[in-house]
C-alpha cells in the first residue's frame, strides 16, 4: 500500500466521519424538532376541532337566547330577586278587588334563608339564596268570595305558599292565610 492510497483511505474515512458527525449534530435533531411540531400541531388540530364543535353548539344555543332570557323574566316574576313588598300587596289588593272581598290585616314576619327538610332530596338553587319571606292576613267576605280570592292568589303571578287557613263565618265571616312567599337573592 502506498502513501497515496494509505491518504486516501484516511480522506475518505475522515469524510464518512464527518457526515455522520453532521448526520447525527445536525440534520437528527432538526428532524426530532420537525416530528416534535407536527406532533404537537395535530394536537393542537384536535384541540381546535372539539373547540369548533362547542363553538357550533354555543352558536346554536344562543339563537334561542331572546326566547330563554324572556322565560327567566317571566319566572323571576313569580320568584324575583328583590322582596318587592309593593308588588306583591298590588297583587293581593288585585285579587282581592276581583273576588270582591277586603283585606283586613297583612303581615310579614323576618325573612329566613330556605333549607329544605332533611327527609325531603330538593334541589338547592345555583344562582343565589331561596329566602322564605313568612306572611299572616285575615280577608272578610262571604265564603264564595274568600274562595274566589284563594283561587287568585293561586293564579296569581308570584308564588305565595299557604301553609294554614283558618275560617270563621258564616256570619262575619273571614279568613286567616298564613304562608311565605319566596326571593331568590343573587349570589354576591
Amino acid at each position: 500500500m502506498d502513501k497515496y492510497r494509505l491518504s486516501l483511505i484516511v480522506i475518505a474515512a475522515l469524510a464518512v466521519a464527518i457526515l455522520a458527525g453532521g448526520w447525527f449534530l445536525g440534520v437528527q435533531p432538526q428532524l426530532d424538532r420537525i416530528s416534535t411540531a407536527d406532533a404537537q400541531t395535530a394536537s393542537i388540530r384536535q384541540l381546535n376541532d372539539v373547540q369548533q364543535i362547542k363553538n357550533a353548539a354555543l352558536r346554536k344555543e344562543s339563537e334561542h337566547l331572546d326566547h330563554d332570557k324572556a322565560q327567566l323574566a317571566s319566572l323571576q316574576q313569580e320568584i324575583p330577586t328583590s322582596r318587592s313588598q309593593q308588588a306583591l300587596i298590588n297583587q293581593f289588593d288585585a285579587a282581592a278587588g276581583a273576588a270582591k272581598v277586603t283585606i283586613r290585616t297583612l303581615a310579614f314576619a323576618d325573612a329566613s334563608t330556605f333549607a329544605p327538610p332533611q327527609q325531603v332530596n330538593a334541589p338547592v338553587p345555583t344562582g343565589g339564596t331561596l329566602v322564605a319571606v313568612p306572611l299572616t292576613m285575615t280577608v272578610d267576605g262571604s265564603r264564595s268570595a274568600l274562595e274566589s280570592f284563594v283561587a287568585n292568589l293561586q293564579r296569581s303571578r308570584r308564588i305565595v305558599t299557604i301553609a294554614d287557613s283558618h275560617y270563621t263565618g258564616p256570619a262575619d265571616a273571614s279568613l286567616t292565610l298564613s304562608g311565605t312567599t319566596w326571593v331568590l337573592m343573587p349570589a354576591q
